[in-house]
């Protein structure tokens, strides 16, 4: 709770510091080295010309080792725009209102720079999940292929394509990274992971194989001016949304799912971790028209680098109506299908679920065909499958299309 109450002052005052009225210093009394939020609160409120009431709130241990983090997180965060400290028996809070962060996005970059501080342990675990997992007995003499993830996903979500490509006889490592946070991190962590593993095995041939943002990210390094030359061999892209996406928007529905599952399977999630991993900054990035879209796809193809795109044209919203029409069929009763009338009913249903199923779209759900497409790239391959169906398994589906698109192209 003290740490949320802290990052909320954080963003608030990044947020409104166009609205107070000069830069300054605030000394707020400390009650045994305790600090009273509803003392910190009027004198804040008052700054602002905003009407208060007296409220008892609760209080904030600054003293010991957990208050000197509360305190470095916020001066870390803030950076020249605010800073506090204690002086005896008060809290001296510094604001330079010219300094402080003056939009969204650098708002979230302070709340998360101060989670992160705030709570190392918990930092540290995360982080821990993050960048490039190699096989256990890495083969210098075979191919590697790197599993890039999209928006709020993990390295989990490869589990039943990488077990294909082991199968058949590929060397599989995972690039994990924080998938909320702005894309051009991601890259950064990206390039930094792939630079080492370049190092230690400079004469490894590397495959990237990407599903959804993991493109975007993987491009970012591939496609930058930082990229060393003869890395990769080959880039396959799993429904890319090379021009955004217009659910770019409902990725707090994903991001929710995501920590859902990381709440529920890792001993060390800490509620910090959904501030940490980004505040919606992939997002922004995803969408069409954004600053980070623009620059990526200016850039040229990188020489030397082979691209395959796969693409799917099937919406979610046909596949799941079709499973559903086919689902009512089947709860007739076998004996009663002989019946003439219910008989046509039963063929009726199924035969309008399959339509549904085989009927083509011009999107996979969250990234259209044309979203996909890539100038420079001749390799597309289109396939009927969702964005989800298109490299994971369902009931009825037990090897997606992009399984075998992908083992040929790596086995050229």
């Amino acid at each position: 709770m003290v740490k949320s109450w802290l990052c909320a002052v954080v963003c608030t005052l990044a947020l409104v510091s166009p609205s107070l009225a000069a830069s300054g210093t605030m000394r707020v009394p400390l009650h045994e080295g305790r600090l009273r939020t509803s003392d910190l609160s009027a004198d804040l409120l008052k700054r602002l010309h905003i009407p208060h009431a007296d409220e008892v709130g609760f209080e904030i241990n600054l003293s010991g080792l957990r208050g000197a983090l509360l305190i470095q997180a916020w001066n870390k965060a803030l950076g020249d725009g605010s800073n506090i400290a204690i002086d005896e028996d008060e809290l001296v809070v510094y604001v330079d209102t010219a300094k402080l962060p003056d939009d969204v996005g650098s708002a979230k970059l302070a709340a998360r720079v101060f989670t992160e501080v705030a709570a190392p342990e918990a930092t540290a675990a995360q982080r821990r999940s993050f960048g490039i997992f190699l096989p256990r007995n890495l083969d210098e003499s075979r191919a590697l292929t790197i599993l890039v993830h999209g928006l709020d996903c993990n390295r989990f979500n490869w589990a039943p394509m990488a077990d294909y490509l082991e199968r058949n006889g590929h060397q599989v490592a995972y690039f994990t990274y924080p998938s909320d946070q702005p894309l051009v991190d991601s890259a950064a962590l990206f390039r930094e992971q792939m630079t080492l593993l370049h190092d230690a095995y400079p004469n490894l041939l590397i495959n990237v194989l990407t599903h959804s943002m993991g493109a975007l990210v993987a491009r970012q390094y591939i496609e930058g001016p930082d990229y060393q030359p003869g890395t990769v061999e080959r880039l396959i892209m799993i429904a890319p949304p090379n021009h955004g996406s217009r659910w770019a928007s409902l990725r707090w529905a994903l991001e929710w799912e995501e920590h859902y599952y990381l709440w529920r399977d890792e001993p060390e999630w800490s509620p910090t971790w959904m501030i940490t991993d980004g505040l919606g900054e992939a997002g922004r990035d995803l969408k069409s028209k954004s600053k980070f879209i623009r620059q990526l796809n200016a850039r040229p193809r990188r020489d030397g680098v082979s691209y395959s795109i796969i693409a799917g044209n099937q919406h979610p919203a046909s596949r799941i109506a079709g499973d559903m029409v086919s689902g009512s069929a089947r709860v007739v009763p076998s004996k009663v299908r002989q019946v003439w009338g219910f008989r046509q009913t039963y063929n009726g249903l199924r035969h309008w679920g399959e339509d549904l199923r085989d009927s083509n779209s011009s999107s996979d759900g969250p990234v259209s065909v044309a979203s996909c497409k890539l100038d420079g790239v001749d390799d597309f391959v289109l396939v009927h499958a969702d964005h989800a169906t298109i490299y994971m398994p369902t009931e009825t589906q037990p090897e997606p299309p992009a399984w075998a698109v992908v083992n040929d192209r790596l086995t050229k």
